[in-house]
């Protein structure tokens, strides 16, 4: 497969996440999610180079999910203060190889780059509710305040609005096509 950058932006408890750790796996592509983005730009805030990184799928997660790896620990609860050093972070990654990136804006970060792809996930508020009781263990009031965060970032850095249909290549409904159903979408639309 060529270059291939894939951003995914999502409702949260609409299985965003999920879909992009099968996708990666599928497609045995680093996975970039908001703690991996933080560490990197750290890293290249301190003049260590990209290429210094072995940033393969297996070497980054192994046959552990993305997010119960080493970089568990860092604090990113602040995410205002990243957004400069996590775009310079995402464009570098982004130029050096293949990856899906989870939010961060990367899509807009990303908008002029030749073989991205662009995708959004939502779910209707049932889905949701179920998924953030069972997963998630908040209720959907919880999960709407975390989406009015989300949409706060992105409209604030791109002066866009977060989930206009117009900044993606396909917006998926996940209550109604399920989470592997989204996966095959993405994978076959890419291909």
């Amino acid at each position: 497969m060529s270059n291939c950058i894939i951003t995914i932006g999502r409702q949260y408890g609409a299985g965003g996440r999920e879909i992009a750790e099968k996708l990666a796996k599928q497609l045995q592509i680093p996975l970039y999610d908001r703690k991996l983005v933080a560490f990197i730009s750290a890293h290249l805030e301190k003049g260590v180079s990209l290429n210094e990184l072995d940033l393969t799928y297996d070497n980054l997660y192994g046959s552990v999910s993305p997010y119960e790896t080493m970089f568990a620990d860092l604090n990113v609860e602040d995410d205002n203060y990243l957004f400069t050093p996590q775009s310079k972070a995402i464009k570098a990654l982004a130029e050096k190889n293949s990856g899906i990136f989870i939010g961060r804006c990367a899509n807009f970060i990303l908008k002029d780059v030749k073989n991205a792809h662009h995708f959004f996930i939502c779910a209707d508020d049932e889905f949701r509710k179920i998924r953030g009781t069972n997963v998630y263990h908040k209720d959907l009031a919880t999960l709407k305040k975390e989406d009015a965060k989300r949409a706060s970032y992105y409209n604030y850095y791109t002066g866009s609005t977060w989930g206009d249909c117009a900044d993606y290549d396909m917006i998926i409904n996940v209550g109604r096509c399920g989470i592997d159903k989204a996966v095959e979408l993405i994978a076959n639309y890419i291909k």
